[in-house]
């Protein structure tokens, strides 16, 4: 048998229904979410934008409009 095993049955039953509980909330986790490779389907979608917005502009842009927004709530 594995040491935690042991470990486990020496606790108060009140710890042994903690622990049974945190083992089904992980395996339920792990159920819910499977580890699969993330879908990039949106890949290439703004291929036609290349040529007109950088990422620097894009970043200025926005630098922009949260300053603005800023400096007109005040």
């Amino acid at each position: 048998m594995h040491p935690i095993v042991n470990e486990i049955q020496n606790l108060p039953p009140q710890a042994q229904q903690e622990v049974i509980n945190l083992v089904a909330a992980l395996v339920k986790q792990q159920q819910h979410n499977p580890s699969h490779r993330l879908k990039q389907a949106w890949a290439g979608g703004l291929q036609e934008y290349r040529d007109t917005y950088t990422s620097l502009g894009l970043q200025q842009e926005t630098v922009d409009d949260w300053a603005s927004r800023i400096s007109e709530s005040r």
